[in-house]
């Protein structure tokens, strides 16, 4: 028996097009579903930005003046090992007229960052570095300890929400029974904005160095998405 040349090649297509039919299998009767689950939780940690800020004719005095202040703020900050701090980059750049003309001034800022659990502490110290600083923003948020064990118990409301998601989809479609084919696990925290009135702290500041707070609350969520596979009979 005689095999035509052209019909081995065409044997070969339709092996492999079988084999990757295999690894690929069609799937039907699936079903994509998600359930979340979240709770309110107080925020435990603050965030505050600060900035010194100057103008001089002299930009080696106005650096100098900037590093003082700065220098003198670290120093008010150190001896609260619960604050942590970071130190921005020195900036300057000279002054201009309006028509966009270099004058002989000079401003200059280098910013401040500080982070603490401990809010009432850092209020106090915050309202003592008023004194040569300014504050630009302030937030508060969840420490990541305290996200990860909301998360752990959000996780199983979560994925008993989404059985009971999966359970109510295969009865109302008349299945006897659901597999799980894929599943995804995701977090969220979301905090409110906090407004800052820089007016009303100074003015809270000079009558008693404190700046007065109000953390808040953030929603920790967790999210179960996926797709079931529904058993007919």
């Amino acid at each position: 028996m005689r095999y035509l040349p052209w019909l081995l090649p065409l044997a070969l297509l339709c092996g492999v097009a079988a084999a990757r039919a295999d690894d690929n299998p069609l799937r039907y009767n699936q079903v994509s579903l998600t359930a979340e689950a979240s709770e309110q939780v107080g925020n435990d940690t603050m965030h505050v930005m600060l900035n010194t800020y100057g103008e001089d004719s002299d930009a080696t005095r106005l650096a100098g003046k900037i590093n003082q202040d700065m220098a003198w703020a670290l120093s008010v900050v150190k001896p609260h090992p619960d604050i942590r701090a970071a130190t921005g980059s020195y900036q300057t750049w000279p002054l201009t007229d309006k028509d966009g003309r270099i004058t002989t001034g000079w401003r200059g800022q280098q910013t401040l960052e500080l982070e603490s659990l401990n809010s009432e502490q850092l209020g106090r110290v915050v309202g003592e570095l008023q004194q040569r600083l300014r504050i630009t923003g302030m937030n508060f948020k969840i420490s990541e300890r305290k996200r990860s064990e909301v998360e752990d118990r959000l996780i199983d409301s979560a994925l008993n929400a989404f059985k009971a998601r999966a359970k109510r989809a295969a009865t109302n479609l008349g299945a006897g029974n659901f597999r799980i084919v894929s599943i995804d696990i995701g977090r969220s925290a979301q905090s409110p904005p906090v407004l800052y009135r820089p007016r009303l702290a100074m003015a809270a500041a000079e009558a008693k160095p404190v700046v007065p707070v109000a953390t808040g609350e953030s929603e920790v969520a967790v999210t179960v998405s996926g797709t079931i596979e529904l058993v007919l009979p």
